[in-house]
């Protein structure tokens, strides 16, 4: 396993846990426990490589949507490095919403960054000035981006959206942002309401978000949480969100009834919950909901979940 020293932190942890008195009910076996670590320990994993890669050189290629080597997330490096905050929040928000394909990668983002066959990219200026003519360059070229749909496919947590929904959703998010398209302003409006704690600007960042359309829990919290990775704003989350979720919460309710099927404990107390948790494990609220999603789909043996 990578990293043993953690997992066998993590293993120790869990097995001492107690609720009431009691071991945790979804741990009866190491087969659960040990599969439980096994997805934290890649959720952490997750999380310090894009802290490593904000370390490295990056090729010219990484930063061109038509060249098959683009990467949003060391484009969106490079943006900070080069001081375009914009630029690196909107790779980040098109990173996350168009999501990465198992066997087409960044196929769906490649295509709406890089403009499909026209020869500009959909850059947060260029989009922000006028989302309309986004919209309307999409409509006209829908029918021949439809013809090659199984090259653009979105990644997982976004199966299942709609090519014909995009101009929506990214207007909305530049709606979020604000009249003077800068998400430094953003920000600092959001301190000016909520303060400069990291949890409490991430949740009233989150509900704000609200105002982004066909971007759910999933969404926000991916979005988010890869904002406070990227340095671009202290943030980090303040319970997984539970009440709003589906995957992290079957995977609690799992751990801490014994059964996904149990709804003996309601959404607000399993966050209560898997906030205690991490108050031991330490490994932060984004691998608790990562990795308490993840496990539920295979809680006795391992497997790796990408996308």
């Amino acid at each position: 396993m990578k990293n043993p020293n953690l997992a066998a932190r993590l293993e120790q942890q869990l097995t001492d846990y107690r609720i009431n008195g009691k071991p945790l009910p979804g741990l009866p076996s190491n087969a659960e426990t040990t599969a439980l670590v096994a997805q934290m320990v890649d959720s952490v994993a997750r999380i310090k490589f894009v802290k490593t890669i904000a370390t490295r050189d990056i090729s010219p290629r990484r930063l061109d949507p038509k060249d098959i080597m683009f990467d949003p997330l060391r484009a969106a490096i490079h943006n900070i490095r080069s001081g375009n905050e914009d630029e690196a929040f909107w790779l980040v928000f098109l990173f996350v919403h168009c999501g990465k394909h198992l066997r087409k990668g960044y196929g769906l983002l490649r295509m709406v960054y890089g403009a499909f066959n026209d020869q500009f990219i959909w850059t947060w200026d260029r989009f922000s000035a006028n989302p309309n003519h986004f919209s309307l360059w999409l409509h006209q070229h829908l029918d021949e981006i439809k013809a090659q749909r199984r090259n653009f496919p979105f990644g997982n947590h976004r199966k299942y959206e709609s090519l014909a929904h995009l101009d929506t959703t990214l207007a909305s998010y530049a709606e979020w942002v604000g009249p003077n398209r800068s998400h430094r302003t953003l920000i600092d409006a959001a301190k000016a309401e909520a303060g400069t704690d990291p949890k409490e600007l991430f949740d009233y960042l989150y509900y704000s978000m609200d105002a982004v359309h066909r971007f759910g829990r999933t969404g926000k919290f991916d979005f988010l949480t890869m904002v406070g990775k990227m340095g671009l704003a202290d943030i980090e989350p303040p319970s997984a969100y539970m009440i709003h979720g589906t995957g992290p919460v079957d995977g609690a309710r799992l751990l801490f009834s014994g059964a996904k099927e149990n709804e003996s404990l309601s959404k607000k107390k399993l966050d209560q919950l898997a906030i205690d948790l991490d108050k031991v494990l330490g490994v932060g609220m984004q691998v608790i909901e990562d990795s308490l999603c993840n496990w539920q789909k295979s809680p006795t043996r391992y497997l790796a979940f990408r996308g």
